[in-house]
């Protein structure tokens, strides 16, 4: 009788211990409202431009904390910024974000002349009084070149 008795408990530990797993798995399925839902960012054609901008809509702002900063002049007359906002293609090539509208920004490839601290100076790519990304810059250039789902 007892080893009848512990096979039910051992049968019941694994029905509530399987149940447990398909909830937790249930869980994790996309739901209808999650496939429906718009992306948080874009690609765009530029006119004029081989390269796409990225177009967030405000929550995707929102999700990557995006900030913006002055380009600067430093020594020479060249355009200088905060080296945050400095990126590197998977090719090594050095690049920048630019706002070209509220919500747009476009990928700007940079010669970097110095690196001087905390600040970029360059000598082609941007010019003082333009702006660049500073956070979150990451985010758009995996959306540019294709890597994850959405911001």
């Amino acid at each position: 009788m007892a080893r009848n008795s512990n096979k039910r408990r051992a049968v019941l530990l694994a029905l509530a211990a399987g149940a447990i797993v398909a909830a937790g798995v249930a869980g994790c399925a996309p739901t209808a409202t999650d496939q429906s839902a718009p992306p948080t960012a874009t690609l765009q054609t530029t006119p004029g431009s081989s390269v796409p901008s990225v177009v967030l809509t405000q929550l995707g702002k929102q999700r990557i904390g995006l900030e913006t900063a002055p380009v600067g002049t430093g020594p020479g007359g060249r355009a200088t910024f905060p080296y945050s906002a400095l990126l590197y293609e998977p090719n090594g090539t050095p690049a920048v974000y630019v706002p070209t509208g509220r919500l747009t920004f476009l990928r700007h490839y940079v010669k970097v002349a110095a690196i001087r601290g905390n600040t970029v100076v360059v000598a082609s790519g941007v010019t003082p009084g333009q702006r660049v990304v500073t956070s979150g810059a990451e985010e758009l250039l995996g959306v540019q070149n294709g890597v994850g789902e959405e911001t």
